[in-house]
């Protein structure tokens, strides 16, 4: 793959940050344009260090002029008295996983073919651009549809409740599709952990977040389960509701499950993104593209068209008519098929309760 200048990002942890305060204080990160082995130059200064802090591990830091061929290294300064620690080990730059669900070089060819993407100049677009609206389309769909593309993990807190928890603790978790469960813990006030629940107890609809626990024949399920759950009252005395006891971490989006995770059954529908999806991703995509394409054209007859959807609008000048052929044709039919599959979409993941007319 050749050099391509991207927005990169560089994920950087800091396993015990109080241990790193005690002498340092900020993160400077590092880049080399000339392969793992070096030369590295600083990328960040003085206003962009990266400032660390008590409680959190980890840290991100984005290289807006990066490239899929670069490798990062950082290491922690103290901005008091220039004392430096030692490098951390060289890692490539992740590119933002927007594009894995649509690459730039997709968006390109099947959704801008036939568009001139150069300046008056002659010089191309650069791909950061494209990478720009990919990121935001994919960003904006998951607010219209109400899913989760690109996968990430999250932590939720979840109430204790009497008549729940009887029913093999029902919880509704608030992202889907779900990919995997990571941990179940039972915590109680004061941030004492009670239990972290065996994997194999652990049963998640992924198409809706719905998860229960289903205790085994070991002797801790029929403590904790197998009697209706009733220690937990008999600590709590006729309390039917503890707030925040159950901690859930889990992997939310469209991936297949790992075989170390408690979803483990491979379900096509959400181990990718569907076509579909991927085809509003371009679509939408697209709008910017056109956008500067059209204000790029010389000539006369400039003529608009313009996309509105649940907030989301854009006006595209070109040098044909909205109504005919060339861009405007283009757009007024992405515009169509945008709010159309939007609403199937909807539908298909959230049942007919959700649809929204647009």
């Amino acid at each position: 793959m050749g050099h391509k200048v991207l927005s990169i990002d560089v994920a950087i942890t800091v396993a015990d940050p109080s241990s790193v305060l005690a002498s340092y204080d900020v993160i400077q990160v590092y880049r080399s344009t000339s392969g793992v082995g070096g030369p590295y130059v600083e990328i960040t200064d003085a206003q962009t260090r990266l400032a660390l802090r008590t409680c959190q591990t980890e840290y991100a830091y984005t290289d807006k002029t990066g490239s899929n061929v670069y490798w990062y290294k950082f290491r922690f300064l103290n901005s008091s008295t220039l004392a430096q620690s030692p490098f951390s080990d060289a890692q490539p730059g992740e590119l933002h996983p927007a594009l894995d669900l649509l690459s730039i070089e997709e968006l390109k060819q099947n959704y801008l073919f036939g568009v001139d993407l150069t300046d008056d100049n002659g010089n191309p677009m650069p791909d950061s651009l494209f990478q720009y609206y990919i990121v935001n389309a994919v960003d904006w769909l998951e607010k219209q549809l109400d899913l989760v593309l690109v996968p990430r993990v999250y932590e939720e807190r979840h109430d204790y409740y009497r008549e729940d928890y009887n029913k093999y603790i029902w919880m509704k978790l608030q992202r889907r599709p779900v990919i995997g469960i990571e941990e179940v813990r039972l915590v109680l006030p004061g941030e004492q952990v009670v239990q972290v629940f065996e994997r194999d107890w652990i049963h998640i609809q992924r198409h809706d977040g719905e998860l229960q626990m289903v205790p085994g024949t070991g002797t801790a399920g029929t403590i904790l389960l197998g009697a209706s759950g009733a220690w937990l009252p008999l600590i709590y005395g006729s309390n039917r509701f503890i707030p925040d006891a159950f901690r859930i971490r889990y992997e939310a989006g469209f991936g297949k499950p790992s075989d170390c995770n408690a979803v483990t059954v491979p379900d096509p529908d959400y181990d990718k993104v569907p076509p579909i999806i991927a085809e509003l991703i371009g679509m939408t995509a697209s709008f910017g593209p056109f956008n500067i394409a059209g204000d790029l054209i010389i000539g006369a007859g400039i003529a608009t068209t313009s996309l509105s959807i649940d907030g989301l609008s854009q006006s595209v000048g070109t040098t044909s008519s909205a109504t005919n052929s060339g861009y405007g044709s283009r757009l007024g039919e992405y515009r169509r098929q945008i709010k159309e599959k939007i609403q199937w979409v909807r539908r298909y993941y959230h049942g007919l309760s959700s649809l929204v007319v647009v």
